[in-house]
């Protein structure tokens, strides 16, 4: 049997010196404790823009949306104010890019807030109406 402890000669054994444990190839370092993998919460930012954009209501046109969003923009001076968020690691066209990106996602979700859920299946049935029906048996033949 292998001792785990200082010989009788004083020398250390070859196994005293082992880091027992799983191997991690990633991650921290073994001094170092995690309290676990922490999962981010959800937000359910699409639904807060449209009830900002609507004011809680669906009654509002597509031009007075569009109008609203553009107007939302503009400081107390009537210019264009530049949005600021932690973005200062981005390019000038990354930050053009995701401004016209949430412009463009602003006023999607604002034409989609105003359809009522009877609208909107109305308009999925006339899509399957408007399908061929490729699943169907053809008829080749009399009869």
């Amino acid at each position: 049997m292998i001792s785990l402890h200082h010989s009788q000669t004083g020398e250390m054994s070859d196994y005293e010196n082992v880091v027992a444990g799983n191997l991690r190839l990633k991650g921290k370092a073994l001094d170092v404790k995690s309290n676990g993998i922490k999962k981010k919460k959800k937000h359910k930012h699409q639904y807060d823009l449209v009830t900002q954009v609507t004011g809680g209501n669906n009654t509002l046109t597509t031009n007075q949306l569009e109008d609203d969003i553009d107007d939302s923009y503009l400081d107390d001076r009537g210019r264009k104010e530049q949005v600021t968020k932690n973005d200062d690691h981005l390019t000038l066209a990354e930050r053009k890019y995701l401004e016209q990106w949430e412009k463009l996602n602003i006023k999607r979700l604002a034409r989609e807030a105003k359809k009522s859920h009877r609208d909107r299946i109305q308009e999925f049935n006339r899509f399957l109406a408007n399908l061929t029906e490729h699943y169907d048996i053809p008829k080749v033949g009399p009869g």
